[in-house]
């Protein structure tokens, strides 16, 4: 259990106050909840680690081996990621097996630093061409250490998930989950080396069904390795349980695939706000674009629930591309169970894209996630979708 310093709900307003920095102890608990901020915002949480910090302590940690699912790889010089990779490098030099995951169609991103992790001493590193799978991409975002331990959540291996993006992740020490993880990147690491494949030689166990407090969901539904459910009903299920609020933070989120209407996750939405549950959604800018906005519109005229649009500032004097957003994927019901992961509340995000996510079942870290939702949704970043306005949507290069 972590330590939780307060308790916020989502009726409350106003500012947070500042929380007491986590100690070092905090680091040894099963579950921890990680953030990255935007530098030059205001919405750094003092009680949570940066995910720099945490990745660099977890590379130090391992001792056999480190398997990292990727959507894709990321660094420039003098930012966030060199110490992440140095501290790879260090490790493949004392003899850690390393083993890098990326999705095919983005393995031209950055040819510098993936050459750099495909000379580490004992690195694989291998692409996966999962719009031959299942008509998507590998989207996942997650590592496992020694089989032990794993980090999931929004962050991709890119220095502007580190230092210019709000992302949110999860660091869980749980054999369980660490078992499900490693058979799922056993899983897809052979897929990428032959796609008729489907493991390597003495894959881990498996293990069944979800643990008492965390489960995991995997999509898309077809390649669900037995023993995990489809990401879609795990979330379908949080959204039905709630019964007073429902807190959601996205990058992206569309009722549409195309011009082909989706309406799984928006008509659970609408249910639970007819049942009383006072849903509060607040979504990237770079959800202003047809159909998504008009998505969001029409939602919003659905009683109690409110939309939010969400705009992080540029840096003065400079532009990042596809940086400056909120990148986050997570909902809260309740502040009892929090549900976290990879997946844009998209259709082809979980029925053809390679997406992880969590659901813990505990309050303490759903209250965290709460603070965290709440100091944004009440920022100056974050504005009440106007179903009036025609919204232009942000430069993204």
């Amino acid at each position: 259990m972590l330590l939780w310093c307060g308790c916020v709900t989502p009726s409350q307003h106003g500012s947070l106050s500042a929380q007491a920095v986590p100690t070092p102890r905090d680091v040894h608990r099963d579950v921890q909840l990680v953030q990255s901020v935007p530098q030059g915002t205001s919405l750094a949480d003092p009680s949570l680690p940066s995910t720099q910090r945490v990745w660099i302590q977890m590379i130090r940690s391992a001792t056999r081996s480190i398997d990292w699912a990727a959507f894709y790889v990321a660094s420039a010089p003098g930012e966030a990621l060199e110490p992440v990779l140095r501290e790879l490098a260090l490790a493949a030099s004392k003899g850690v097996r390393i083993r890098f995951l990326i999705d095919k169609q983005m393995a031209t991103n950055d040819p510098m630093t993936l050459g750099f992790l495909e000379r580490m001493p004992g690195a694989m590193v291998r692409q996966l061409d999962f719009n031959l799978v299942a008509s998507g991409s590998h989207h996942a975002k997650y590592l496992v250490i020694d089989g032990k331990e794993v980090f999931l959540g929004s962050q991709n291996f890119d220095w502007r998930s580190l230092s210019h993006i709000h992302e949110l992740g999860l660091r869980i020490i749980n054999p369980h989950i660490a078992g499900q993880l490693s058979f799922l990147f056993e899983m897809d690491f052979a897929l990428a080396r032959d796609r008729n494949d489907t493991l390597e030689a003495n894959p881990p166990v498996m293990p069944r069904g979800p643990s008492q407090d965390i489960e995991v969901g995997v999509s898309p539904p077809q390649l669900a390795p037995d023993g995990i459910r489809p990401a879609l009903p795990v979330l379908l299920d949080l959204i039905r349980s709630a019964r007073y609020t429902l807190s959601i933070q996205l990058l992206r989120y569309s009722a549409h695939q195309g011009s082909e209407p989706w309406e799984s996750v928006q008509e659970a939405l609408r249910q639970a706000a007819a049942r009383g549950v006072q849903v509060h959604l607040l979504v990237s800018n770079w959800s202003t674009q047809r159909p998504e906005v008009l998505d969001l519109k029409e939602l919003s005229r659905f009683p109690n629930i409110e939309v939010r649009i969400a705009t992080i500032p540029e840096v003065p004097g400079r532009f990042i591309p596809y940086a400056r957003v909120i990148h986050s994927k997570y909902a809260i019901a309740d502040d009892q169970q929090l549900w976290l992961g990879t997946t844009n509340w998209e259709r082809g995000m979980f029925m053809a894209s390679r997406n992880v996510d969590v659901v813990l079942r505990r309050s303490e870290v759903a209250k965290q996630a709460s603070r965290v939702f709440l100091q944004l949704w009440n920022s100056s970043y974050s504005a009440p979708i106007n179903v009036e306005k025609e919204y232009v949507m942000p430069r993204l290069r």
